[in-house]
């Protein structure tokens, strides 16, 4: 007799935390031999479209494919089914950055990306002639990270250029592809290093608010998907300067480069308190970047 565990993660986070949320309990699936499948459409969160998007409104069948080829209304009528809480329990310890054993596992039997998805990535690669032994890997957060309580702070515009141009001068690396959500962080690297920058028209806005609203079509839906494309890009990489995220966390997980390098600036966690994080963001937004300013 089978039993469904249905994996679900109402309101939820970034595409890239949901992903991880789904490994851990695929990890919990394997351990008990029930069969997974996830449900993004009855218990909705932030990528959600009020329209079927390719067909579906599992915003989880969005980027990737059912881990178990059973569709939901299937699931349902089974009387064997578990369905998960959305809470991240406490033993939460697997993570991508430590390339857990049974994270990497559960990864290569259940992630599927959308085939549609990879062409992408694979005609993009070309028409940009990203190369990865020309070019580097800059994933740098902004926008609402600068002052999230309880978050990795980003590096700030001294830290990178520090890093980016020690490796330029010192190597064949050249390129810069460069994945950032906030358009000021953009705007500086492009008036730094002018022509060496490389990087998609995704969205991007320095009010965090903006990346939840309806500003272009099936705009949650893109968000996710962009996201996506660049995090696989960056895997293909073999070198990644970046901040603390889930994103670089998956950008070496998914690399089959076993050389991959990732360069990652860590300035530690904002405080708790909402207010003390808030005020830490608007001093280091004063600031000259020579005393730590962005």
């Amino acid at each position: 007799i089978k039993t469904f565990y249905v994996i679900q993660r109402k309101i939820g986070g970034g595409l890239f935390s949901n992903l991880l949320y789904v490994l851990n309990h695929l990890v919990i699936s394997e351990k008990f031999n029930f069969v997974p499948v996830i449900d993004m459409e009855n218990f909705e969160g932030f990528y959600n479209e009020k329209y079927k998007v390719n067909k579906t409104l599992n915003s989880w069948e969005y980027y990737f494919e059912q881990p178990a080829n059973f569709s939901l209304e299937e699931v349902y009528k089974s009387k064997n089914v578990i369905i998960t809480s959305n809470k991240t329990f406490k033993n939460y310890k697997f993570r991508a950055k430590t390339k857990h054993v049974e994270i990497k596992k559960v990864f290569k039997k259940y992630i599927r990306f959308k085939k549609t998805i990879l062409i992408e990535v694979d005609k993009i690669i070309q028409k940009l002639n990203i190369n990865k032994a020309n070019t580097i890997g800059l994933h740098w957060r902004g926008t609402d990270h600068k002052f999230l309580p309880n978050h990795p702070q980003p590096p700030s515009r001294r830290q990178i250029f520090e890093r980016v141009s020690n490796l330029v001068k010192n190597s064949k690396l050249k390129k810069i592809f460069v994945v950032t959500e906030d358009p000021d962080y953009l705007k500086i690297l492009k008036k730094k290093y002018n022509d060496q920058i490389l990087y998609l028209n995704s969205f991007r806005s320095t009010k965090s608010s903006d990346f939840s609203n309806f500003v272009r079509k099936n705009h949650k839906y893109r968000v996710g998907k962009e996201s996506i494309i660049e995090t696989l890009i960056l895997s293909r990489l073999n070198y990644l300067i970046c901040s603390e995220s889930n994103i670089s966390d998956f950008v070496k997980f998914m690399s089959l480069n076993k050389k991959f390098i990732i360069n990652r600036i860590s300035n530690g966690r904002n405080s708790k308190n909402p207010l003390i994080s808030y005020l830490r963001w608007k001093l280091r937004s004063i600031l000259p970047s020579f005393l730590g300013g962005y």
